[in-house]
């Protein structure tokens, strides 16, 4: 034989032994119990003798009818079959590994606390029941059709009874190239813990509402394109975050990114917003913030939106259709005046006040006159039901002119203080005095001396940038002139 025919039979026979070698195995279960109890299985390919082993990643389990198998560990299998029931036991796994996953009549019974159940492959085949927690991960699925793409639907509707209704106690999780599509009336989906839908997915809940308890993490697309629906509420925080376009590019290899705040009658979100990613708005869709937090991130637009609960505002919304409704606390931070401005492109929009306006400084406290704007519309009216600003040094005082142009501004000037020098708290060997004078926190101070007190005549500097020392600042000083003159305590 020649040397090349032999190495075409050597790699023939490579092949036939790698098939046999990773070949599924067909198993059986012959009682109830535990899935990891090898006792209740035989192996179908091996003529029904007992199992030595429970059907693992590379095996199938065929479960009759009036058969109960528990997943009481850690589990991954190819595909479970038959008129039998899978429970989920506390806090274990089961992973699904290709597309058929667990055949329509089979019960699976995933309502233990801490389980989770995870398709691995197309979820279009996953069960349409109640879950703990939900994982889907398709990467690997190819379409058959043009355009081929990676992309494969879940939907709660196309079941033998019609949309069906689905709760998960607590997080659901969808990985790769998922599309998940609600079912339309009567097929609301209600998740417990938080929704996380990864770079290249969409969760579309146009056909009925979706609740999640805790917070939803947008790293592809949530949209709504049907707002007759009614709302979808999320009690915890929206984070929309990740890098890419607003529609799905298949050619290109990039996915979808962010969270399309479309027709929809309204979002309701109890938490924050913290837009990393991408808010992509048309007609008359709304956000209402129900809750507290903060809405932060980078700058987005929105057609209208509702505030009912207290949130800082932290970076510019703008806002083009519908007056918003501000009936909450809306707070600012004149210290960051990237997040201070509600913007309006509408020449005949009219922003109405109500609720409550808080405003907060987390930077130095202001020393001279300044104007902050928080709103810009091109008409204002109604009123704040009650405002606060922070504190102003002695001097300094709040002009509120939300209702005129959307800003406050700051009038007034600080008083010098004047101390006359006497042998209090001097060293004579030094012509040094200790002073101690009332200040204000995030101030600084200069001290000016002269040898009398005529106006303009404090020209000799002693110190500058002397840091407040809160209520109390003290500071050793040199008199060149010995005892005699007077210190001017100036701001700055």
């Amino acid at each position: 034989m020649k040397m090349k025919q032999i190495l075409g039979a050597l790699t023939i026979l490579s092949v036939l032994f790698f098939v046999l070698a990773s070949h599924a195995d067909d198993f059986n279960a012959v009682a109830s119990g535990n899935w990891s109890d090898t006792n209740i299985w035989v192996d179908n390919d091996t003529t029904n003798v007992p199992a030595l082993t429970a059907p693992g990643p590379n095996d199938d389990a065929d479960i009759p009818a009036g058969i109960d198998v528990t997943v009481d560990t850690n589990i991954s299998v190819q595909y479970i079959y038959d008129d039998g029931t899978v429970t989920m036991g506390t806090n274990s796994t089961l992973d699904l590994l290709t597309d058929s996953a667990i055949a329509t009549s089979t019960t699976l019974d995933a309502s233990a606390a801490g389980n989770t159940v995870i398709y691995s492959a197309n979820p279009f085949f996953a069960k349409q029941t109640n879950y703990f927690n939900l994982t889907f991960i398709n990467t690997n699925y190819v379409d058959e059709y043009p355009p081929y793409e990676p992309l494969e639907d879940f939907n709660n509707f196309s079941s033998s009874a019609g949309p069906t209704p689905m709760n998960i106690a607590g997080n659901w999780t969808v990985l790769g190239f998922v599309k998940v599509q609600q079912g339309s009336g009567r097929a609301p989906i209600t998740i417990g813990g938080d929704l996380i839908i990864g770079t290249n997915c969409i969760w579309d809940c146009s056909g009925d509402n979706l609740t999640v308890a805790s917070n939803v993490y947008v790293y592809g697309l949530l949209e709504d394109l049907n707002g007759a629906l009614g709302t979808n509420h999320i009690g915890g925080s929206v984070i929309v975050t990740g890098a890419g376009p607003s529609a799905y590019n298949p050619a290109a290899g990039t996915g979808t990114n962010g969270w399309n705040v479309s027709d929809v009658v309204t979002w309701g979100v109890g938490g924050g917003l913290t837009n990393n990613g991408a808010i992509i708005t048309k007609g008359y869709g709304s956000i209402s913030f129900n809750g507290a937090g903060s809405i932060a991130g980078k700058p987005f637009s929105l057609p209208t939106m509702v505030v009912n609960g207290n949130y800082t505002i932290g970076t510019t919304i703008t806002l083009y259709t519908n007056t918003p409704t501000l009936d909450g606390t809306l707070t600012f931070d004149i210290a960051d005046t990237n997040q201070i401005v509600f913007k309006t492109g509408s020449t005949n929009f009219t922003l109405y006040y109500s609720g409550i306006l808080n405003v907060t400084n987390s930077g130095a406290t202001p020393s001279s006159d300044g104007t902050f704007k928080l709103f810009t519309a091109t008409n204002y009216g109604g009123a704040f039901a009650s405002e606060s600003f922070p504190p102003l040094p002695t001097g300094l005082s709040w002009v509120d002119s939300t209702i005129t142009n959307g800003s406050i501004s700051i009038i007034g000037s600080i008083a010098s203080t004047q101390v006359a020098i006497t042998s209090h708290n001097y060293n004579p060997a030094s012509h040094q005095f200790t002073l101690t004078w009332a200040s204000a926190n995030s101030l600084t101070y200069s001290i000016l001396e002269s040898t009398n007190l005529a106006p303009g005549s404090f020209t000799n500097v002693l110190a500058t940038g002397i840091p407040s020392g809160g209520s109390s600042t003290t500071y050793m000083v040199t008199m060149p002139n010995g005892n005699q003159g007077y210190i001017l305590i100036s701001q700055p």
